[in-house]
């Protein structure tokens, strides 16, 4: 085990290990949410926010954000800088494109239409992807968590993200993909903690 790994398990830096699994859990109950509106709830088919069920799967999509972007920006902290340059660029992506999902949802909560701000909401989805893609390739770099969950959380993102059952790989409660792959990270993070407990 290296110093810098006794350094994260060690007193306050514990803090970036319950803040991903915090994170993780978050969107994985927000995703979870998302599927059951998509799986028991009628599709709108048209632009407004209609009923109660359209006004919570729009509002679903504050924890489901803010869960991940909580989760990538804790993940590249227990990376202690293994990742490089891609950490930083994928931190940098993640942020503004998961901040970028906030204004359409608050300002289409406020104004029933679900529209608003024209193509900030799909350019965040592109932006948000790319950079969990490339969150991926610095996990692999890393090698702090297993191989597979920074792909699984990028595939997840596309399948089951916020744009829900109209994205281009999703269908209808495609968001309990998303939500087994956060949970699947999760429990990753909660076993390299262990790990590193075991070790110490």
């Amino acid at each position: 085990m290296t110093t810098s790994d006794t350094q994260l398990h060690t007193g306050p830096a514990r803090l970036p290990y319950r803040s991903a699994q915090a994170g993780l859990v978050t969107s994985a109950a927000a995703a979870a949410a998302l599927a059951l509106l998509d799986l028991f709830t009628s599709v709108p088919q048209h632009d407004r926010l209609a009923d109660a069920a359209d006004y919570a799967f729009t509002a679903d999509g504050f924890p489901l954000v803010l869960g991940m972007l909580a989760a990538v920006a804790a993940v590249h902290s227990l990376h202690g800088g293994r990742d490089g340059r891609l950490g930083s660029v994928a931190l940098i992506l993640t942020t503004v494109g998961m901040v970028g999902f906030l204004p359409p949802l608050a300002v289409s909560l406020v104004s029933g239409d679900a529209e608003s701000l024209g193509p900030v909401y799909l350019l965040s989805m592109l932006v948000s992807l790319i950079g969990l893609v490339v969150f991926a390739a610095g996990l692999l770099r890393a090698r702090v968590l297993r191989w597979w969950a920074g792909p699984s959380l990028a595939i997840g993102w596309v399948v089951g993200g916020p744009v829900g059952e109209d994205g281009p790989l999703g269908f209808r409660g495609s968001a309990l993909l998303l939500a087994a792959a956060c949970l699947a990270v999760a429990f990753a993070v909660s076993r390299r903690r262990s790990a590193l407990a075991a070790d110490s």
